[in-house]
């Protein structure tokens, strides 16, 4: 059964009929840029983020991986939050014994507004240039089983014509930002609400290996969000989230949850005290995954760690193991900046 469902996935796969969702990172918050071009330098000055998840080894022999590495800045900033975000972010995702890869190299743009000293508004438009490629040799098909066992002798009946290609890829979205409150030691009451929706693929770009022009990468509706909640007079910080995705037939319903700790704030008058936070919890992607989730988190960086436990109806091949993910952040001002008002906690 392993070995059938190989064949059947990477026949879709080679023909370039792409109806799957695109790749994505479980931990929604810690790749918001791949998310939506108007996060580009949302809520604060400098972030850079490397994504790594590995996926399905209990499935194929190949597993998937994807990293991507992404930063962006906050320019010409004004009092009111007004500013121009930049970011660039490059990723590369390969699976399977054909070493099928997905290189994609992106730029964000985008335009913020403060509304008041609450609340900003951004838009943001992205454009990137990707290419697919793939071992075609290492490919094998259900055409070529004799009613025994595999033999490569007999045709597969596909199309002889293959080669990589290339594409443009061209995104845009909105998003806002609610800051209010204060996180200190003594007063936990910060309040931040970060919101957006984007469409990627709005030129439906080409996406076959075999050069059919009718064969297009269908666009994607995402809406998504995430905010901060300090328990006042407490040490700790609730940060639900979700994320909703639509493209072609495929839609993903993932909301989440994280229960920050705050383990001390950093000393006004010394520099032997650090701020430190450690956050537990997780996600659940609708008829797909259980992903517990830990994160730490020390002044400007993070570091947080999860793993998809699979629940589909591929149960029975992968015995519930999805994919591991881990994710590095470094971000200025940091999650311990202190007024909301100035920059984001999240």
């Amino acid at each position: 059964m392993k070995k059938i469902t190989l064949f059947l996935g990477l026949s879709l796969c080679a023909t370039g009929i792409t109806y799957a969702q695109d790749i994505h990172f479980s931990q929604i918050t810690e790749s918001l840029t791949l998310l939506n071009p108007s996060q580009a330098g949302l809520g604060h000055d400098v972030r850079a983020v490397v994504n790594f998840k590995d996926q399905w080894r209990s499935v194929v022999s190949a597993p998937h991986q994807t990293i991507n590495a992404s930063a962006d800045f906050a320019l010409m900033q004004k009092l009111s939050g007004s500013h121009l975000g930049i970011g660039v972010s490059v990723f590369n995702d390969k699976s399977g014994d054909a070493k099928m890869a997905t290189t994609l190299g992106q730029l964000q743009v985008a335009g913020a507004i403060g509304l008041n000293s609450s609340n900003v508004l951004s838009a943001g438009v992205t454009a990137g240039y990707g290419q697919r490629n793939l071992n075609y040799g290492m490919l094998t098909w259900g055409n070529q089983y004799d009613g025994t066992q595999y033999n490569s002798g007999l045709s597969s009946g596909e199309p002889v014509n293959y080669a990589a290609f290339n594409y443009l890829d061209i995104g845009a979205g909105l998003s806002w930002m609610f800051r209010v409150g204060n996180s200190t030691m003594t007063s936990k009451d910060a309040k931040i609400i970060n919101i957006g929706f984007a469409v990627h693929h709005l030129n439906k770009p080409v996406y076959s290996f075999y050069n059919d022009n009718a064969a297009k990468l269908p666009m994607k509706y995402v809406a998504h969000g995430n905010a901060y909640f300090g328990l006042k007079n407490t040490n700790m910080v609730l940060e639900p989230s979700y994320y909703f995705a639509l493209q072609g037939g495929h839609m993903e319903i993932t909301p989440g949850m994280l229960c920050k700790i705050v383990l001390g704030q950093s000393s006004m008058y010394t520099d032997r005290k650090k701020a430190s936070a450690i956050s537990l919890g997780g996600y659940f992607r609708f008829k797909d995954a259980i992903v517990p989730m830990v994160r730490y988190e020390y002044m400007n960086f993070s570091v947080a760690t999860s793993y998809d436990i699979n629940i589909s109806g591929l149960t029975a091949a992968t015995r519930a193991r999805g994919g591991f993910e881990v994710s590095i952040r470094f971000m200025t001002p940091g999650p311990f900046s202190g007024k909301s008002s100035g920059k984001s906690l999240i």
